[in-house]
Order: structure tokens, then C-alpha cells, then sequence
């Protein structure tokens, strides 16, 4: 009788903890790039960014004809060997700098992106820090993560994280 007692306190025991152990974990998961595009002012950001792209990709075209035409004297003329050499030289260094351009742009682009951008992403973080406290969270994944197969729309918190968001930037913009 009393090994029956004691193997029922510890199938009790072991059942409890690990019970315990099941409600300790509460997992959401949040779509960040949804988020992102639904971030107050991410237009404006977006525009500064489109707009600076567009006086690249202008620069680039105003240098691309440059090039064509530097190409086409070559074809269409009768050069003697030293024009012939300097116009290809020209040609060759006018390819070089836009090649230059394009790199440097694209860096200078990709800078400004990530600094208009970083303070975005890191309220976002906050406010998904503060819905998994709010929750109880233990775990709030990205939706977009590999590690993700398959979750319970339950999980997703994707829009409390907007709605939060939403609120914070409008009572920042009162104040």
C-alpha cells in the first residue's frame, strides 16, 4: 500500500512539473515587415528614399548617354589613330567613373536607407518587447523566420503590435 502511495506521489509529482514546465512557455509571433509598412510616416521615408534613387538613376542615364555618344563618334567617324586612341581612352574613363558613381550611389542609398530606417526598427522592437511583457509572453518570433512552419493565428500578434504603435506615435504627435 504504501508503494502504491509512493508511486502515485510521484507520478503526481512528475505530472505537476511538467505541466508547470508547459505553462512557462507562451509563444507569439509577429510579422515585422507588416509592421514596418504600417509604421506612421514610413511614407515619408519611403518618398526621401525614392527620391534620392531617382537623381541617382537620372545622374546614371545623363552619363549613360554621354557613353552611347562617345560610342557612336567612334563608329560613325573617320578618326586618324591618335583621335581613334584618345576618344577610346575617354570612352574607357567615362565607363570607369559611372562604374564608380554607381558603386559609391548605391552605398550612399543603402547608408541613408538604414539610417532613416534603424529608429524605425527599433521602436518597433520596443513596442513588440512591451506586448510580449503586457502578454506574458516567453518567445515572440518573426513570421518570416525559417524556423517558422506552421503557427495558430492566435500566436500572431502582429496587430496588437500595430495598434500599439499607432497609438504611441499619435499621442507623441499631440504632445
Amino acid at each position: 500500500m504504501k508503494k502504491k502511495i509512493l508511486w502515485l506521489l510521484a507520478i503526481f509529482l512528475l505530472f505537476d512539473y511538467s505541466l508547470a514546465a508547459i505553462k512557462l512557455v507562451k509563444v507569439g509571433v509577429v510579422d515585422v515587415e507588416k509592421v514596418f509598412q504600417a509604421y506612421p510616416g514610413i511614407e515619408d521615408i519611403q518618398k526621401k528614399l525614392k527620391q534620392e534613387r531617382e537623381k541617382i538613376e537620372a545622374e546614371v542615364n545623363k552619363r549613360n548617354e554621354k557613353i552611347k555618344i562617345l560610342e557612336e563618334q567612334l563608329k560613325n567617324s573617320n578618326l586618324s589613330e591618335a583621335e581613334k586612341q584618345a576618344k577610346i581612352a575617354e570612352l574607357e574613363y567615362e565607363k570607369q567613373t559611372l562604374a564608380s558613381f554607381i558603386d559609391d550611389n548605391n552605398a550612399k542609398l543603402s547608408s541613408l536607407r538604414e539610417e532613416l530606417t534603424k529608429p524605425v526598427y527599433s521602436r518597433i522592437w520596443l513596442v513588440i518587447q512591451r506586448v510580449g511583457i503586457e502578454r506574458g509572453y516567453s518567445i515572440i518570433m518573426k513570421k518570416s523566420s525559417d524556423a517558422i512552419l506552421y503557427f495558430d493565428k492566435e500566436i500572431d500578434v502582429t496587430s496588437e503590435v500595430i495598434t500599439k504603435l499607432t497609438k504611441e506615435m499619435e499621442i507623441e504627435k499631440r504632445n
